[in-house]
């Protein structure tokens, strides 16, 4: 018989808590839990150890057993607010904003805990600045739906009807441009091209470089040969920098309709380089076929012929065109939405403009879609990522150009991550450690950073 102290031989809650809390320090959070659980076992009324339970439950994403406990301690110590506090962050995680409000305001006004204090009223801010932007975007989806309706009566000659629907989303929200350009066309198809103008210019009072504005003022001055304004506005249009591919559609078909053909060559150049789509190619070759340069032309209708199918246009009989003014030296134009086909005459810009937009935007839809895929891919090699951080981040890269070509999808995964990082969530971080993380050099993420900042930001940093 061993004589001196006597050694008590059965495990009490508090050694059960007290292997938990170092299992945990190790990050062995599974042993953690199994241990904290035998401790409640032998003490379930013990605050302590229910509390560091529920909040290491909720860590491996056990949310409904953490906040059982949480919720128990609630009815069980009501004068313990901290519960209140976890039951906010959890819900908050799950993406329950509206309970976890609830629970963090009720934390907020008996909690005199500094800390998790300002915490939870920095999850309130967040909250709320989260239900202002998703009853925005309601306020967008009711309006784009008025849009589209609109743009459908547009572009079916119903003219007065759509004008309706413009007036109606402009009685709400005046600052929606794209209604109040489209009730611009609308005027300007019905007749009255002074209120088509005076439409226009209030969307430049907004956004005095708005490229449909723009365009429209210039289209306008020129149907009633006012050449000094048309040339005003066209000047602001070719001195546009976007990286909107509608915008530049739009400044072309412009072009196109003012017969610039001097300047329309490069820019449909540019949308074949971004779409692969042969119409711009087809529009480049006219455009040097009306500035005599007829062998770039024929060189175009060439390559064409050989690598793209398109049986709306009659690639020989331009190639003819170009032949004949060879041999005769007579000067000669051709129509920007000339086919080829005689039979097609009195249909030919609807139809040609029509399979021209449903070619880019299945083009741009996918692609889009594709890249912005592969940079949340590039995301989760990375760095990890919470659901709430995912929507944050896609909704991030809809603001960039992500059907250009030759895109380092790399760089664009480092530079939204350090923009979210830095910018939504607050956090001190470096370009040149989150180059490090994403594998790329600090030379690299500045480039990339450089072009898409105002895009990402919204603003100049």
């Amino acid at each position: 018989m061993v004589k001196g102290k006597v050694i008590n031989l059965n495990p009490t809650s508090s050694m059960y808590f007290k292997i938990g809390i170092k299992h945990y320090e190790k990050g062995e959070i599974e042993l953690a839990i199994k241990r904290l659980r035998q401790a409640l076992e032998l003490d379930n009324k013990n605050v302590e150890i229910k509390f560091n339970l529920a909040g290491l439950l909720a860590q491996v994403g056990d949310f409904e057993n953490s906040n059982k406990l949480l919720s128990e301690l609630t009815k069980d110590s009501p004068e313990f607010y901290d519960s209140l506090f976890g039951l906010g962050c959890n819900f908050f995680e799950m993406g329950k904003f509206k309970e976890a409000k609830n629970f963090l305001k009720r934390y907020v006004k008996l909690s005199n805990n500094i800390e998790f204090k300002e915490a939870a009223e920095d999850l309130i801010d967040f909250i709320e600045s989260q239900e202002e932007f998703e009853k925005e975007q309601r306020e967008i989806e009711k309006y784009s739906k008025l849009l589209e309706r609109g743009n459908f009566l547009l572009e079916s000659g119903r003219y007065e009807d759509a004008v309706k629907y413009f007036k109606m989303i402009l009685a709400k929200d005046d600052s929606v441009l794209a209604a109040r350009n489209n009730l611009s066309l609308a005027y300007f198809y019905m007749g009255d091209i002074q209120r088509a103008i005076e439409e226009a210019k209030k969307v430049l009072q907004i956004d005095k470089y708005n490229v449909y504005a723009n365009c429209n003022l210039a289209f306008f001055y020129s149907s009633i040969d006012k050449e000094k304004e048309m040339k005003r506005h066209l000047k602001v249009i070719l001195d546009i920098k976007t990286h909107d591919s509608k915008d530049k559609i739009k400044i072309l078909d412009t072009l196109i309709k003012l017969n610039q053909h001097n300047e329309i060559a490069q820019r449909a150049n540019e949308l074949f380089e971004i779409t692969n789509e042969p119409f711009f190619k087809h529009i480049e070759a006219i455009s040097l076929y009306n500035t005599r340069k007829y062998m770039k032309a024929k060189k175009i209708w060439e390559y064409l012929k050989k690598n793209f199918e398109m049986p709306e246009i009659r690639i020989d009989y331009f190639l003819k065109k170009v032949d004949n003014v060879i041999k005769t030296f007579e000067k000669d134009t051709i129509d920007y939405f000339e086919t080829g086909f005689k039979f097609l005459e009195g249909m030919d810009e609807k139809e040609f403009r029509r399979q021209l937009q449903n070619h880019i935007n299945n083009y741009f839809s996918q692609t889009v879609e594709e890249n912005g895929q592969k940079v949340m891919e590039i995301l989760y090699q990375h760095v990890e990522l919470k659901q709430k951080d995912k929507e944050t981040i896609f909704n991030l890269l809809k603001n960039l150009p992500l059907e250009k070509p030759r895109l380092n999808l790399q760089a664009i995964a480092a530079i939204v991550w350090y923009v979210f990082k830095k910018y939504m969530k607050k956090e001190k971080i470096k370009q040149k450690d989150v180059a490090k993380i994403f594998g790329i050099s600090q030379a690299v993420f500045s480039k990339w950073f450089g072009d898409f900042k105002e895009l990402l930001l919204n603003k100049e940093v």
